[in-house]
C-alpha cells in the first residue's frame, strides 16, 4: 500500500506502546483509526490525542473474544469504512509464572496463548475473509517479538511459544494473501518501552497468586521490568518502522539488531544438523518445486 490516507486501521493493544506508536503514525498520513484495547482509561487519553489529527472510535476489547472482535468489526466498518489494515499487535508477557518451572500454570498458559496467538487468529479470522472479499490494496500486520525468531536462555518459555506461533502463522499465509492483493508485515520487536510486565502483571489474574505464593517474585519482577528502563526503544519508532513497511510491502520489520547473533546460532545450528543430501532429497526437492509451478 503506497499511503494509508483515508483508510481505516484497526489496531489491537491500540492504547498504549507499538500500538500508540502505529497509531500515531497512521494518523499522522491521514488514516482513520479504531482503536481496540481493555484498558479503558488509557484508550480515552489515546483517542483526546489523536481526534486532533483524524477520526478516532475506541472499542474495549478482550481479543480472546471472539464475539466480541466480530463486534469490533462491524462497528468499525460501520462507523468508519472497511478495514484497509488490520494490526494484530495485542500481547502480553508470560509473567514469572511464565518463567518457572515451579510456579507455572495452566491458568498461565492459557492466558499467554489466548492473547498472543488466539488474539492475532481471531483477528485473522474475523478480518481477512473480509479483505479477501473485497481484494486489495490491504495489509495485515502481525506483532511478534525477537523470542519469536530465536531463543536467548529460554526463561519465557510461554511466551516464546505463543510469538514463533506467531511467526509461523505470518509466514505460512503472507504468500496466500499476496494473491488478493493483501500485504503482511510481521513486526519481531526486541526491547521496547512498552510496560508489556506490568500491562501482565496488572490483567492476569493468575499472576495476582503467583505473586501471594512466591515472596521473591515482587524482586524478581522489577529486576525484568529494570532491563527495559535504560535501553527501551521508543514505541513511535517501531509505529514509523512499521508504516515504512506497508508502504514497501516488506514482510520482515525488524526495528533494532538485538537478536541479530541468536537468529544467526540459531540458523546455523539448523543447517550444522542437516544430513548429507541423498538422491531421495533431490526428488523430493524436484518434486515440491514442480507442485509450486
Amino acid at each position: 500500500m503506497q499511503t494509508v490516507t483515508d483508510c481505516t486501521a484497526f489496531i489491537t493493544g491500540g492504547a498504549s506502546g507499538i500500538g500508540l506508536g502505529m497509531a500515531r503514525a497512521f494518523a499522522a498520513e491521514g488514516a482513520k483509526l479504531a482503536l481496540a484495547d481493555l484498558d479503558e482509561e488509557a484508550l480515552d487519553e489515546a483517542k483526546h490525542e489523536l481526534n486532533a489529527l483524524t477520526e478516532v472510535i475506541t472499542i474495549p476489547l478482550d481479543v480472546r473474544d471472539r464475539e466480541a472482535m466480530a463486534a469490533a468489526a462491524d462497528r468499525s466498518e460501520r462507523e468508519l469504512g472497511p478495514v484497509r489494515v488490520l494490526c494484530n499487535n495485542a500481547g502480553v508477557g508470560s509473567g514469572m509464572g511464565g518463567m518457572n518451572l515451579e510456579t507455572m500454570s495452566y491458568e498461565h498458559w492459557d492466558h499467554t496463548l489466548g492473547v498472543n496467538l488466539g488474539g492475532v487468529v481471531n483477528g485473522v479470522q474475523t478480518f481477512v475473509p473480509r479483505m479477501v472479499e473485497r481484494g486489495g490494496p490491504a495489509h495485515v500486520v502481525n506483532t511478534s517479538s525477537g523470542s519469536g525468531l530465536a531463543v536467548t536462555g529460554g526463561a519465557q518459555f510461554m511466551y516464546c511459544a505463543s510469538k514463533y506461533a506467531v511467526t509461523g502463522l505470518s509466514e505460512a499465509i503472507g504468500n496466500l494473501l499476496k494473491l488478493y492483493g493483501i500485504g503482511l508485515t510481521l513486526v519481531s520487536p526486541g526491547f521496547v518501552d512498552t510496560r508489556i510486565a506490568e500491562t501482565t502483571r496488572r490483567l492476569d489474574p493468575a499472576e495476582a497468586e503467583a505473586e501471594s505464593m512466591d515472596p521473591e517474585y515482587r524482586e524478581k519482577l522489577e529486576r525484568f521490568e529494570a532491563l527495559f528502563e535504560p535501553l527501551g526503544q521508543d514505541p513511535d519508532e517501531v509505529g514509523t518502522m512499521v508504516l515504512e513497511a506497508i508502504h514497501n510491502d516488506r514482510f520482515y520489520c525488524q526495528p533494532d539488531r538485538l537478536m541479530a547473533e541468536p537468529i544467526q546460532a540459531r540458523c546455523s545450528a539448523l543447517l550444522e544438523a542437516m544430513p548429507e543430501e541423498t538422491e531421495r532429497d533431490r526428488k523430493m526437492a524436484e518434486m515440491i518445486e514442480k507442485a509450486r509451478q
